[in-house]
């Protein structure tokens, strides 16, 4: 079961982060996605994601408080969805400012996942 929840994840997250990138940049282009199935489909897969990720947590026993990497993860995750916000509702240089920032808390999600080290840039 481990091994399939933890690529069902892994296979979540790669989509995740490819449909942020195609509505943000239909949404700098012509400035709003128009297909139906780019406004839903990120919800639907960020919440497996999210369900994928706390089955996972609670599968291996990590929480928060014993494992500080998840902590950091999780608040890198709230700052992905709120500079994502902001890519996709501000105009011009603060879009730009979203976007780099939800794709820099995107990529330090990623690799504090990987190492277990929420300070592996030092």
């Amino acid at each position: 079961m481990y091994p399939i929840l933890k690529h069902s994840h892994m296979t979540l997250v790669l989509i995740s982060i490819i449909l942020f990138e195609i509505r943000f940049w239909l949404f700098a282009l012509r400035n709003k996605p128009k297909n139906k199935i780019l406004t839903i489909a990120p919800h639907v897969i960020d919440t497996l994601l999210l369900a994928s990720g706390l089955t996972l947590a609670v599968m291996l026993g990590f929480s928060p408080g014993n494992s500080p990497w998840l902590m950091y993860k999780l608040i890198a995750l709230v700052g992905y969805i709120a500079f994502g916000m902001v890519a996709m509702k501000a105009t011009g240089t603060k879009r730009w400012f979203g976007f780099f920032a939800a794709t820099l808390c995107f990529v330090y999600m990623l690799m504090t996942a990987i190492t277990k080290n929420p300070t592996f840039f030092i």
